[in-house]
């Protein structure tokens, strides 16, 4: 290896200046510096099956239920409370974040909507599958950054679980929905 002399060092280093100047002008953040990340969480989220697999009285049909969640696929079988065991369910999927947050948020609404009388004999429903595949979000860099999804599932308006991934230091705070005591919101902007 030959050494470098003390022009050609000086050189190096302007290079490198101007390098790192001309990335920092065109997007001012440390995250543009080669090696760094500004990983975030994935920016859309939708609904890829959701099934209708039994309808009935509660005692009979809700004896199952399980969630999973593989990369960026959650699945959930569950159990919804209607009125009516023939009525229609929709599903869709709401963003509560910003984009570009390191923390993405959705809720994913499934509702009932029944048309006929209600069913005074039991306690009726549905049981269903629905699947949401999440995308998008900037990639990792060399070194680590804290990201996650959160995902708030609603039934009917009602709070029916909760999903996350997060890595430190975030923390996904599913627990919160929990409490009736704190309020209903599951982003809020943090700068002043």
């Amino acid at each position: 290896m030959v050494p470098l002399s003390t022009e050609r060092l000086g050189v190096a280093i302007a290079l490198l200046v101007i390098v790192l100047f001309l990335v920092g002008a065109a997007q001012p953040t440390v995250n543009d510096v080669p090696g760094f990340s500004d990983h975030t969480g994935p920016t859309e989220a939708q609904v890829t099956s959701f099934e209708r697999i039994d309808s009935g009285c509660a005692e009979q049909v809700a004896t199952r239920s399980s969630g999973s969640t593989s990369g960026g696929t959650y699945e959930k079988l569950t159990f919804v409370e209607t009125t009516d065991p023939d009525a229609d369910l929709s599903a869709w999927v709401e963003r509560t974040s910003p984009r570009g947050t390191d923390l993405s948020t959705f809720r994913i609404h499934v509702d009932s909507h029944a048309t006929g009388p209600a069913n005074e004999s039991c306690e009726t429903g549905i049981l269903y599958r629905i699947e949401v595949e999440t995308s998008g979000g900037s990639p990792e860099g060399v070194f680590a950054d804290a990201h996650g999804t959160r995902i708030l599932w609603l039934e009917n308006g009602r709070v029916a679980g909760c999903s996350a991934s997060v890595t430190s230091p975030l923390d996904a705070e599913c627990q919160r929905f929990y409490d009736d005591t704190r309020p209903d919101r599951t982003w809020s902007n943090a700068t002043g």
